[in-house]
């Protein structure tokens, strides 16, 4: 080897060492950034001992992928799990104290105390009592439920802004990285922006990400729906302020493709908006379709028969009646905001000039032939006893509120209570494994493709090692070229 070409293998090295310890340092100042990728400083020889250094960032894919899919799902868990956590706040916590189902016991256990005395004003006053904290809780619960399917919706349209918004900043880096990556730029650290807003992205849809050439990417939903290719694609929603019983939220739309409702060939199922989605059109449909059969039934329980020889009149109003009294809604048939419209009968009310002794002897609305108590008698305990016994018996509901058909309505409201907490404690174990899961495909990929700070400092020795011995080697060509020159 000639002293030149030494020289040269030294200054090269030497130029190898100081690109090594930039990346390692940017490295190390990467620490603690969960969306920073390691770079890798590769040294190669190539010829006449020149020594090249290119920087690699090595993210495994299948990792990524999952990780970022674990998290879309981990999200919208979070979103349903607190979903269902705030109606169970609604019925009064982990006691349930304003639960259908407690409501129905109270109601039950004050008609049975009128009826041991009949004769007592004050029990049957108390038993109005109940029924108006019954009506008020029931249209308060479903005032509440429409209230949570407006936030959702509230809560999905702002999403579907930020979504648009993220892909927009998608399109710009993605341009940068992609034209960069063409010419031989540095891109990693837009790469890194990209993943970050990528991460976002999830976090409110999942989504699955197709590399292509030059570092493009192509961004689909997880339902297969395009979201970007080379530009953004539109999603959009049409908000719905405000909710009534029947109600029909607006649908998302991907790339003007139906994502969401009856309409989708594949709906998403993950990310915040799905959350929502489920939110809005599922669980809270049905909770308030629940409260709607309870009130239909509560009515249906209390209402008054036709007592004369002909018996042909249809029931009438008795303790509660709605907003289509005093008839008597359809029987076994689901009446859509009947939870809302709820209420004691202003004629047993004695605070509205009401007569609360009505409920024990019939005739509510005025019409002989709905009474019961044919004899005027104040013992008379036959209506209440059979009004009580009511709460147990077989009836029928109707099956779109997601419960058995045929149960008594005592039995009907502890079904909804029972698919509340089912709901929510599958909602809770669907959360808590999907948080643990996105959390350990984030620590792998942390692990797999983020600084390490034992690695980063044993690789900055080994640099060192390696300038001082092409420091030496310098040194040494240098003396030579002295002794040379002397000699010359």
């Amino acid at each position: 080897m000639t002293l030149t070409s030494a020289l040269r293998t030294a200054t090269s090295a030497l130029a190898a060492n100081a690109k090594q310890v930039s990346v390692l340092s940017r490295n190390i100042s990467g620490l603690g950034d969960e969306n920073y990728v390691r770079r890798n400083a590769a040294v190669s020889t190539g010829a006449y001992g020149t020594v090249r250094v290119d920087t690699q960032r090595y993210v495994n894919r299948s990792v990524y992928d999952a990780s970022i899919l674990a998290s879309a799902n981990s999200v919208g868990a979070n979103v349903v799990a607190a979903g269902l956590d705030r109606l169970v706040q609604l019925q009064g916590g982990n006691e349930f104290s304003y639960s259908p189902a407690h409501l129905l016991n109270d109601m039950m256990q004050a008609t049975e105390l009128a009826a041991n005395s009949p004769s007592d004003n004050a029990l049957l006053t108390s038993l109005v009592e109940q029924a108006r904290t019954t009506a008020t809780s029931l249209n308060h619960l479903n005032d509440e439920v429409l209230s949570m399917r407006a936030t959702a919706d509230r809560q999905i349209n702002e999403s579907v802004a930020s979504l648009n918004s993220l892909l927009g900043q998608l399109e710009t880096v993605n341009n940068q990285i992609v034209s960069g990556t063409a010419v031989g730029q540095d891109v990693f650290d837009s790469i890194d922006i990209r993943d970050q807003i990528l991460v976002q992205i999830s976090d409110e849809i999942g989504i699955k990400v197709i590399p292509r050439k030059n570092n493009d990417i192509m961004v689909l939903a997880n339902n297969g729906l395009l979201l970007f290719e080379k530009v953004p694609r539109s999603v959009s929603f049409q908000s719905t302020p405000f909710y009534g019983p029947t109600t029909t939220g607006g649908t998302l739309f991907i790339d003007g493709v139906p994502a969401s409702g009856s309409n989708a060939s594949l709906a998403i199922d993950s990310g915040k908006i799905s959350g929502n989605l489920f939110l809005r059109d599922n669980i809270l449909v049905e909770q308030q379709r629940q409260l709607d059969e309870v009130s239909r039934s509560l009515i249906e329980l209390y209402a008054e028969n036709d007592q004369s020889v002909a018996g042909t009149k249809p029931q009438s109003a008795g303790l509660f009646t709605w907003s289509g009294g005093p008839g008597i809604p359809a029987s076994a048939t689901l009446e859509p905001g009947i939870a809302m419209s709820i209420q004691i009968n202003p004629l047993v009310d004695s605070q509205q000039g009401g007569d609360p002794s009505l409920i024990r002897d019939g005739g509510t609305n005025g019409d002989v032939d709905y009474v019961y108590n044919s004899g005027g008698g104040t013992g008379f305990s036959d209506r209440l006893f059979e009004l009580s016994a009511a709460f147990s018996s077989l009836t029928t509901f109707d099956t779109q509120a997601g419960l058995p058909a045929n149960q008594s309505l005592l039995d009907y409201a502890s079904s909804s209570l029972d698919w509340l907490n089912g709901t929510r404690q599958s909602a809770l174990a669907t959360k808590n494994y999907s948080q643990e899961l996105a959390n350990r495909y984030k620590e792998t990929l942390q692990n797999e493709t983020g600084p390490n700070l034992d690695f980063e400092m044993s690789r900055l020795l080994e640099v060192e090692r390696s300038f001082q011995a092409s420091a030496k080697l310098i040194s040494a060509v240098d003396e030579m070229f002295a002794i040379l020159l002397e000699a010359a």
